[in-house]
């Protein structure tokens, strides 16, 4: 009997059909992948499984869901807590908005631990170390008391993994699992995935818009648009001889093309010298203060009309540099905003500047207020720092950023939860740039995408760049997508600069181990991706 059975599946918001026809089926110890680009109903097919939809509004008109054999589709409440607990585990998309803020890391994978495995506390203590030394979370017993917001995107994504393998379940769901992680680390993911996958004989469903990872770790592919499955059989046979032309275009799909050219001796938009960052990480009895120092001592200088990517490991200290220089985390050194010293500005001193540095972050639907429309959510900023605009002058600015970054001006009167993850974060980018700030923090902007809709935002941002001689400061783990924009290159590692240049030389040539490790792995990915594509 398959781990689970999918039969013509529907899936309708307010009566109208999003998902249509799907059936697939996994058996024991078989990876099934799902592709398609954002919209294309994966993510909706796989709540469906773990009956997570908003069902107010959210049905089923047709088709079943079993999970050994069990039906799901109108399942009680009880029935499914059993079947996510002991059956079923989900690794999700958006790790920031799965985590609970208010509580430790140890007491989010001990929860599970406690209520399905019937673990004491120091029993459950052991194992939640265990499971977090197993998904590669540095110092893993210092980081049993963080919360999830003292963590990076890809620490956060690890600990979600943990949770997910906590009960060892039977099926595991997961929707893009290595999203938020370097390259380097997307393999050891991968492989402890596969690892667990082989010893426990567990199902998986893996939603990923990463071809690599879906050459490497799927047996069977389901490839989905509009909601409907439209070619589904062994991987290799789709991707090596793919019948339908959506197929084909998934596999042809890549970031490509070169940077904007960048006036020679622009002026510096943003500029910071021996710019350090260092947390408190608190004492225990008898013990002496503890501190990381999360960055240390970094030149970096960013211009305008030029791109300056920031790549490394996750926990290398990238974003915590970029918070460090909008002056949202405390930090030592000197900020220059153009000419002007930012440092020991207060906060009601920099209040009135914020309209010149804005950030995209790496997870729209956890930063776009869920309860407020495009329109408002777009608009406040222009309440504070364009107070001399009428409600219709609003109206017109938001309508015209929206065209300005692919979308109908009409959407503005939409919620966040009714766009695709890409259309979402083309909305967070129209409140960055509306504006017109002179710099703008892009924080993994397409790390959740697929990746033809990766090719359509950095074509966006390069756009954007050009009209508006925007300077942007780009981290991303996703080399293939900082080569398509970069021009100066950042390597960081613990904290620190390894290596810098212009981003052409530092792809072509790297001095450092490091980042030649970092160029490896990241060959080692697009190699298996390419490999789809030029089939």
């Amino acid at each position: 009997m398959p781990v689970l059975e999918v039969e013509d599946l529907a899936v309708a918001f307010r009566g109208e059909e999003v998902v249509s026809g799907v059936s697939f089926a996994i058996e024991r110890g078989e990876t099934v992948a799902l592709v398609g680009e954002s919209g294309s109903g994966k993510s909706v097919t796989a709540l469906s499984v773990m009956q997570l939809l908003p069902y107010r509004y959210a049905s089923h008109p047709r088709g079943s869901i079993r999970v050994h054999g069990q039906q799901v589709v109108g399942a009680t409440e009880d029935e499914m807590l059993k079947v996510r607990g002991e059956r079923v585990g989900m690794v999700f998309q958006e790790p920031m908005t799965s985590l609970n803020p208010l509580h430790t890391i140890e007491r989010q994978i001990g929860e599970i631990l406690y209520v399905h495995r019937a673990l004491g506390r120091s029993d459950a203590r052991g194992r939640t170390l265990e499971l977090l030394n197993l998904v590669a979370l540095p110092n893993a017993r210092e980081r049993l008391g963080a919360y999830p917001h003292q963590l990076s995107g890809g620490q956060r994504q690890r600990v979600m993994i943990a949770m997910a393998l906590a009960s060892e379940p039977d099926l595991l769901i997961a929707d893009e699992p290595t999203t938020a992680l370097d390259v380097t680390v997307q393999a050891q993911i991968l492989s402890l995935l596969e690892e667990l996958r082989e010893r426990l004989r567990m199902a998986m469903l893996l939603i990923t818009h990463d071809l690599g990872v879906v050459r490497k770790m799927a047996h069977r592919v389901c490839v989905m648009t509009a909601g409907r499955i439209v070619e589904q059989g062994r991987a290799a046979t789709v991707f090596n001889t793919p019948r339908h032309d959506y197929t084909r275009h998934l596999l042809a799909a890549e970031p490509g093309g070169d940077p904007v050219p960048v006036a020679r001796g622009a002026p510096a938009v943003m500029a910071a010298k021996e710019l350090s960052v260092r947390f408190d990480l608190g004492r225990g009895w008898f013990q002496r203060a503890r501190h990381l120092d999360a960055v240390r001592r970094v030149d970096v200088v960013v211009r305008r009309g030029q791109t300056l990517g920031i790549v490394g490991e996750s926990g290398s200290g990238k974003t915590t540099l970029a918070l460090a220089l909008l002056r949202l985390l405390a930090s030592k050194g000197d900020i220059r905003l153009g000419e002007l010293a930012i440092q020991g500005l207060r906060v009601k001193a920099l209040r009135p500047l914020r309209n010149r540095m804005q950030i995209v972050f790496q997870d729209p639907y956890g930063s776009l207020p869920p309860r407020l429309s495009v329109r408002e959510i777009i608009e406040a900023g222009l309440k504070i720092h364009r107070r001399e605009m009428s409600p219709a002058d609003r109206g017109r600015a938001v309508g015209r950023v929206l065209e300005d970054v692919g979308l109908e001006p009409d959407a503005q009167d939409r919620y966040p939860h009714e766009f695709s993850g890409g259309q979402r974060q083309r909305v967070a980018i129209a409140r960055a740039i509306v504006l017109n700030p002179a710099l703008v923090v892009l924080d993994e902007p397409t790390s959740a995408l697929d990746v033809s809709v990766q090719a359509q935002v950095i074509d966006l941002l390069r756009d954007l760049q050009r009209r508006h001689d925007l300077a942007y400061l780009f981290i991303s783990h996703d080399l293939k997508v900082v080569r398509a924009i970069a021009h100066e290159l950042i390597v960081m590692k613990d904290g620190a600069i390894v290596e810098q240049g212009e981003a052409a030389q530092v792809f072509d040539a790297p001095r450092t181990d490091y980042t030649k490790a970092l160029m490896a792995a990241a060959f080692e990915l697009e190699t298996l991706a390419g490999g789809a594509a030029d089939a």
